[in-house]
Order: C-alpha cells, then structure tokens, then sequence
C-alpha cells in the first residue's frame, strides 16, 4: 500500500533477506511492529505472520481489506475534504476502515491527510493522473497476500512476542515525522529491541544508523520522495541485533 516510508520500491532486495534469516533461524512466527503499508510483511515466508501498529484507522484497512474494492472509483477534492472533516471532527459519519483507506490512498505520498489532496491532479508533462485510483488498485492487487496475516492496533512496547523473528521500520531518526508517529524516543526503542532477545527473538531493524551492538546486514541506495518537487538521495540499512 502508499504509505510515507514504504519499503515497497526496495523489497525485492530487502525480503530475500529477512526470508533466509526466518529460515536460518528455525523460529515459526514473523512479527513487524511497525507495519505501516505492509509492503514487507505481504512477501514474507512464515507459518505465522503478524503486522502491529498504533494507527487505529490504518489496521482497521487492514482487518476490513475485502471492503475495499467496495470504495468509490474515484476520489474528488471535496469528498477528501469531507472524510477528512469527519475524521477531525471525530463525528462517526464514516466507519474507522473508510477514513483510513481515504486517509491514505488519497493523500500526497501517503501521509494520511498530512500531505494534502493527490487524487486527480496535472502532471509537469501535462497529463492527468488519478492517484487515488492507482493506489486503490495497487492495494486490491495487495489483498490476497494480506489475508492470512493478523493485524493488530498496538503500540509496540505493548508487544511481548517469544521466539519470533521481528522486523521493525520504526521512524527514522533525524526525519520529519508526521501523525502517530511524532515525539516517537528513539533510545526507548533500541532499548526495547534489545529486550526483546532475551525471549527468545531474533531483533532485525531498518535505519539509517543504529548503536554499535547491532551489525550491519545490508545497505541499499534509495531516492527519497520529500514532497512533489524535491527528491533526495538516502540510504536504507538493515541491522540485527548481536
């Protein structure tokens, strides 16, 4: 799915990856704390796979993913206004699963009514491209892979997972956060992920830098998209704890 930070255009490379260690492990349960648009945990080998997150409206997509090939083909300027007024509001007029499918299919780059409206819009060249309906599309191209995973409302120092392996792609350090994610503590993260081996767990994380005691597994060279004008250079790492 579009969301702010996915890893989907760097999957191919980074799965492969997280598959061989669930292998080389022997562990029978996945987990990713932070799952966000699910661009990872949709491709990965396990008998057990489950996806957390402390959006509400993003996991309540995700436990009612069959209802969205039911919302509407297109998505107007006015009507994401509206859904978002609601969604400020708090007012109910839509369930928890529109708002968030709205929330993010039809905002800029993913960012949930963050980024502004990005449904139909003039391209540079010209042209007209819908948005919405592209993400719309990638996500009912998505659902099949989604169906068997258990996706959860949590935050992740909630979660007590024992001999799993656990992805985490918790907001980088460093970078504009927006939503659920601001005032996020980094040293309270790293201090949980190491907590978390004494369970039993293998601890994988994506960062752009990590504390010394977790090793570098992969480094992949990415443009980021920062807003719809500019365009920088990052790079994602890939570290395990121990």
């Amino acid at each position: 799915m579009k969301y702010m930070g996915s890893k989907s255009r760097i999957a191919s490379t980074l799965v492969p990856v997280v598959n061989s260690i669930i292998q080389e492990s022997g562990l029978q349960q996945y987990v990713e704390p932070f799952v966000g648009g699910a661009n990872v945990i949709d491709k990965i080998s396990s008998p057990s796979r489950a996806g957390f997150d402390n959006h509400k409206y993003l996991i309540a997509l995700y436990q009612n993913i069959r209802e969205v090939p039911n919302l509407p083909t297109k998505c107007s300027r006015e009507h994401y206004v509206d859904v978002r007024t609601s969604y400020n509001l708090s007012d109910g007029r839509y369930p928890d699963w529109y708002v968030g499918a709205i929330g993010f299919l039809a905002s800029y780059n993913g960012r949930f009514f963050d980024g502004g409206y990005s449904g139909v819009v003039k391209t540079k060249a010209g042209t007209t491209r819908d948005y919405y309906h592209e993400a719309k599309s990638n996500l009912i191209k998505q659902i099949p892979n989604l169906e068997n995973i258990q996706f959860e409302c949590a935050d992740y120092r909630e979660l007590a997972p024992t001999k799993s392996v656990i992805y985490c792609d918790p907001p980088y350090e460093g970078v504009k956060q927006y939503g659920s994610s601001r005032d996020f503590n980094h040293s309270e993260f790293w201090d949980w992920a190491r907590s978390q081996r004494d369970a039993g767990n293998v601890v994988l994380v994506s960062e752009h830098q990590a504390p010394p005691d977790f090793k570098l597994l992969l480094e992949i060279n990415v443009k980021r998209t920062i807003d719809n004008t500019k365009r920088v250079k990052a790079t994602e790492r890939l570290f395990r704890l121990g």
